[in-house]
């Protein structure tokens, strides 16, 4: 079913004038559920503050949502089914790497800005066909940094505090193959080698022989590639085999999900992320931080609870994409070419800097390390 969600400033006003649709493809149902629900939750926070503002030029806005479940096959179907039934203007979505590739192609054919809050750096740099390297993506683009400078930051980290050996575990999808890619180019930046690798598939429950394998190469770290209930799998599976080396997740993690499925297990857990969940940690000069703790307000007022990394992905693909139609109205076409030219944009996940070069904008330096501590998160140095 395609739902559509709009919010007014009042009950008591009226807009004649047709709303301005969104489309908003989430995993609202599967494995992701937790991340697209928390991103579907920043969208409309999102969408409700420029309701409130007045909307567009006298128009309201509305999102179309439709749920992915988690599945690539039914994010094409859901893409499909908004697209027939609906005159939106962008997508915002959808939330894993594999859905993001399947729903691509497709989003290109269209021409339709897209941005996704999918991690993997696939989506922007894999050719739309394989036998023509030229054939990139030009109306797709992605709110989380790079999964290449989250890793990077990882490395440096690592390289900071002695660890030479790592052992690798990925979830064997498209985001964790992706992250195979990046660590095999990042970590011998750093000095990090590699002696171990292990992959896992999606749904699996235990990864005790993966990381026995692991552990037995005298690893001095580990890095664990993967979102959803396998993040903390694999803590309490090192937990659980007494094994000291300490676990490294990926840039999705810091997240109040992490402690739900890892528990006790997640304490001393590291990992890169966005700033939005160690916002009151950072120094006042820090030119991010009072629209981090503003927005994190917001966002506790209304939906009553911690937001997420997740949520910060969420919010700047939402606040950029309207922060578009402002300028150059609903046109696909123009809030393409004004999402590619966004420059210098203060977002909570960072500072975008887009261009025809990069559709995301981010660099390594947007990102911190933080470690996963008595149920919150230390910013680390």
């Amino acid at each position: 079913m395609v739902i559509a969600v709009s919010f007014m400033i009042g009950s008591s006003l009226c807009y004649s004038a047709e709303p301005i649709k969104i489309a908003g493809i989430f995993a609202l149902t599967g494995r992701a559920a937790h991340i697209g629900t928390a991103q579907k939750d920043a969208v409309l926070l999102a969408i409700d503050e420029a309701n409130q503002q007045g909307g567009i030029n006298g128009r309201m806005l509305e999102m179309v949502m439709e749920d992915t479940e988690s599945n690539p096959t039914k994010a094409v179907m859901a893409l499909k089914k908004i697209l027939e039934s609906e005159d939106v203007v962008a997508i915002i979505g959808p939330t894993l790497t594999g859905t993001a590739m399947a729903m691509r192609g497709f989003i290109e054919k269209e021409k339709i800005p897209a941005f996704m809050h999918s991690g993997g750096d696939v989506i922007l740099m894999a050719p739309l066909d394989k036998k023509d390297p030229k054939s990139m993506p030009k109306w797709t683009f992605k709110s989380p940094y790079k999964a290449a400078d989250a890793m990077g930051k990882i490395c440096q980290y690592m390289n900071k505090h002695g660890i030479k050996k790592i052992g690798f575990i990925y979830s064997n999808e498209g985001f964790g193959k992706d992250g195979l890619r990046n660590v095999k180019v990042q970590a011998p930046k750093y000095g990090v080698e590699i002696v171990a690798q292990e992959a896992f598939q999606p749904k699996d429950v235990d990864m005790t022989a993966q990381l026995t394998r692991i552990n037995g190469k005298g690893v001095d770290a580990i890095i664990a590639w993967t979102v959803g209930p396998a993040m903390g799998i694999i803590a309490k599976n090192i937990k659980q085999l007494g094994i000291k080396a300490p676990l490294f997740e990926c840039h999705g993690a810091g997240d109040p999900i992490f402690w739900k499925v890892a528990g006790e297990s997640g304490e001393g857990v590291m990992m890169p992320s966005t700033k939005i969940v160690v916002g009151d940690q950072l120094p006042d000069s820090d030119i991010q931080k009072k629209m981090i703790l503003d927005y994190v307000k917001a966002y506790q007022a209304k939906f009553n609870r911690e937001p997420g990394t997740m949520v910060a992905y969420g919010a700047d693909a939402a606040f950029i994409t309207v922060n578009a139609i402002k300028k150059v109205g609903p046109d696909r076409a123009k809030i393409r070419d004004a999402i590619e030219n966004t420059t210098g944009y203060v977002g909570i996940s960072g500072i975008y800097n887009i261009s025809p070069q990069d559709h995301n904008g981010l660099s390594m330096d947007d990102i911190v390390m933080i470690k996963a501590t008595k149920g919150g998160w230390k910013l680390l140095d």
